[in-house]
């Protein structure tokens, strides 16, 4: 009975839940470690599979991209079709999905300075405005045109 009491003494039992709590601690951060994935963790998972294979995106058949010549950004100029804004350019490319009849403009009304834009590319269906024509002016609304498909 004498050594009964001796182990369950304070500092016994003491020394004893310490060491307890100390390896459940270690085993609870060991099986943290094996279980957290690091956020790189997935994409390392990935290189050199075909798990997800990459292809490019589709491009609307009537899309126009233009592009901002003597600035890199003018983030007041605003791209109008049919009057509404549809974009503007805090980048110097603008990407238009448009349709027959569309009017496209710029509005350069803030700017005191000349902008020019340019049809950088469009869809092979777009007859109407070509790829290439440039527009330039201050402070108005720069009409590129109606937009005129293939039928």
């Amino acid at each position: 009975m004498q050594r009964f009491n001796d182990f369950w003494n304070k500092k016994s039992l003491e020394r004893y839940l310490l060491t307890v709590v100390g390896i459940c601690l270690v085993f609870l951060v060991v099986l943290q470690l094996t279980h957290v994935r690091t956020p790189y963790q997935g994409v390392i998972d990935q290189v050199g599979s075909d798990a997800q294979a990459m292809s490019y995106a589709e491009v609307a058949d009537t899309t126009i991209i233009l592009q901002l010549v003597n600035y890199s950004t003018l983030p007041k100029a605003r791209v109008l079709v049919n009057g509404q804004v549809k974009g503007d350019f805090t980048h110097p490319y603008v990407t238009l999905s448009v349709a027959d009849g569309d009017l496209l403009e710029v509005d350069t009304s803030f700017y005191r300075h000349s902008v020019k834009v340019k049809v950088l590319e469009t869809s092979n269906k777009i007859v109407v405005p070509e790829k290439g024509v440039e527009i330039s002016g201050q402070q108005n609304i720069l009409v590129l045109g109606e937009v005129k498909l293939l039928k």
